[in-house]
């Protein structure tokens, strides 16, 4: 397709495709998954779909696709971030809602995107729940969220949701080097991030990013051969910066998951750590009881960080926790 190469989520694609041909199209769809994964872009996808005015859709070809492919659609609308979250605020809501009455410009459909709706608010969402249960005809809502527990049961019941994976190793790296990007570079990038495209061109641009996946694959291989200054040494830097914690945190737990995993001998496809050959050593000494163990600790301290609780507190408690093992 022409400029808009979509990697792995074969099905997803497949699935939207047949959409569009037996015209059932939902007015309603939430794609969500982790960061990096490509939500909005299976969003834009979505849209070429129905856009599309050609036999086999999405074409890439045809004037609608080209308008979605260069953002001048004027019928596919991305929803502006509003509040004091960033969220979407219940005056931007009301807005939409009166403008879905209005017809399209170009085409019998108008698509709202509502992009990472990680901080939607339950009154923007109440206002929207008619909208998203009746819409006109010619509307079709998109949303895009990590985690689709964000949502009100009562909008999760109005949308179709479809799970946004990441593509394999192979096609990330094939992704980042179509991108520009070195086969040295492209190769430590899917190292460090498994099959997350986004994830991968972050790491690659951010120092500090690269700095924090070396830092967790230092503390698995503490954890690994017992060495319990390095894990305290390590858990003191993040001391002071409660977002670097959690992200640390949340990197450590994907770390552990990929030790369990290699423990039972599942394909490196199911990995989604940052260093494989530190979960590798972990996974050697690891039992299932510790296993649990492990993902329970981290779990813990990262509840207790994300609701305020001290970091340092959190994080003494976390490495006593893994000296006690």
């Amino acid at each position: 397709m022409n400029r808009f190469e979509i990697y792995g989520n074969a099905k997803n694609l497949k699935l939207m495709r047949s959409m569009k041909e037996h015209q059932h199209l939902p007015h309603a769809c939430l794609f969500y998954g982790e960061k990096g994964s490509g939500k909005k872009t299976l969003a834009k996808y979505f849209a070429m779909t129905a856009f599309c005015t050609e036999e086999h859709a999405p074409c890439g070809t045809c004037r609608n696709c080209k308008k979605i492919l260069h953002n001048m659609h004027p019928d596919f609308i991305f929803v502006e971030h509003s509040g004091k979250k960033q969220g979407f605020s219940v005056d931007t809501v009301r807005k939409i809602c009166h403008d879905a009455i209005v017809a399209p410009n170009d085409n019998n459909l108008k698509i709202y995107l509502f992009a990472d709706c990680d901080a939607i608010g339950i009154p923007a969402q109440n206002t929207l729940l008619k909208l998203t249960e009746e819409p006109p005809e010619h509307v079709i809502l998109l949303f895009t969220a990590e985690q689709k527990t964000i949502f009100l049961e009562t909008m999760l019941s109005r949308m179709m949701q479809i799970a946004v994976n990441p593509c394999s190793q192979e096609e990330c790296k094939t992704a980042l080097l179509a991108q520009g990007k070195n086969i040295a570079d492209s190769e430590k990038a899917v190292n460090a991030c498994g099959g997350n495209i986004g994830k991968a061109l972050h790491w690659l641009e951010d120092n500090t990013m690269q700095e924090l996946t070396k830092q967790v694959a230092d503390f698995t291989n503490a954890i690994a051969n017992r060495k319990h200054y390095e894990i305290l040494k390590i858990l003191y830097a993040y001391e002071k910066d409660r977002q670097q914690a959690l992200e640390f945190l949340k990197l450590l737990n994907l770390q552990f998951r990929d030790a369990l995993i290699m423990k039972y001998q599942y394909e490196n496809n199911f990995l989604m750590g940052c260093d494989k050959a530190s979960s590798q050593a972990l996974s050697s000494v690891l039992t299932s009881n510790h296993a649990i163990q492990l993902q329970n600790f981290v779990r813990d301290a990262y509840l207790a960080i994300e609701s305020n609780v001290s970091v340092k507190l959190a994080l003494s408690a976390f490495g006593g926790n893994l000296l006690l093992l």
